[in-house]
């Protein structure tokens, strides 16, 4: 995060986004390769929308630039950059969105907006997290189970965002920081406090099954009997995103993928972070009772 940053969508840093519409098919790779060195190392995302003769372009270039002109200028840079697959289509033609061919819309996201964006994409994580750690403790009664759901919950969430720092760029789809890997988040975040719900809820009932049995081995025992349970339930829901990440649209590819990422880190955290942590908790928590009882 540090050394290389997050490759941040037009949402969160403001830029523009045209909707261009071909008579043929195209491919974003393509495009991309000829507009890239257009906007003198802006950042760029064609991604393709509904089929592969309409793409969607994005760009930050001169998003902070209050030139007159700016906007004419993006568009003479798209018309030259994207002439070999407009059929000799003139100027005028290709920036006028009532035409079939050519720009078919175009939006403007400001910094002032992209930056409220931001801001309210961190609030939402922040509050999923809180309620999160208040909704474990009111169902368990104990501050351990809480503890460790949140902790397994933030490892999740973070190791995702780590991985998109580490390989935006590398891989071949857009993985950029916007509202939509905001979504996947926060539905990675509901999914892994059920998979971890459902481990603590056994062991609760061991608890009162076994009472004599240490809470080490009530963890472990509880983990195992549902580890069926947790491993089908996962592996049947990355069936389901596998399908929609190679047959789905690049428009969606970054969201599916991250909700694959998810998925398989939030399953491990479930037994490897959350079961241990809330253990950890416990523990220090009963030794220290024991010390001022005795």
């Amino acid at each position: 995060l540090f050394v290389r940053g997050l490759n941040q969508g037009i949402d969160f840093s403001g830029g523009r986004n045209y909707v261009v519409q071909f008579d043929h098919p195209v491919k974003t790779h393509e495009l991309d390769a000829r507009l890239t060195p257009l906007f003198g190392g802006a950042q760029l995302s064609v991604i393709t929308i509904d089929d592969d003769t309409k793409v969607r372009i994005s760009t930050n270039y001169k998003i902070d630039s209050e030139e007159e002109g700016v906007d004419q200028e993006i568009t003479k840079i798209l018309y030259d950059g994207l002439q070999d697959d407009l059929n000799g289509m003139s100027m005028e033609d290709f920036s006028t969105t009532n035409e079939n061919i050519g720009i078919m819309s175009s939006q403007k996201v400001g910094p002032t907006v992209a930056n409220d964006m931001r801001t309210d994409a961190y609030i939402a994580v922040i509050l999923a997290l809180i309620a999160m750690f208040f909704y474990i403790l009111l169902r368990f009664r104990n501050v351990a189970f809480s503890v460790g759901a949140l902790a397994a919950v933030a490892f999740t969430a973070f190791t995702i965002v780590g991985f998109y720092s580490m390989f935006w760029g590398v891989f071949p789809f857009a993985m950029e920081i916007d509202q939509s890997f905001i979504a996947a988040i926060l539905t990675v975040i509901g999914y892994q406090i059920n998979d971890t719900v459902v481990v603590f809820d056994r062991v609760r009932e061991n608890v009162g099954l076994y009472p004599k049995q240490s809470f080490f081995d009530t963890i472990n025992s509880s983990i195992n009997s549902t580890l069926g349970r947790t491993v089908m339930t996962s592996g049947s829901t990355l069936l389901v995103l596998l399908c929609i990440f190679i047959l789905g649209g690049d428009s969606i590819r970054s969201f599916v993928f991250a909700m694959i990422f998810g998925v398989v880190i939030g399953t491990l955290a479930t037994m490897f972070v959350a079961a241990p942590v809330a253990y950890l908790t416990d523990a220090r928590r009963n030794t220290g009772r024991s010390k001022t009882a005795a």
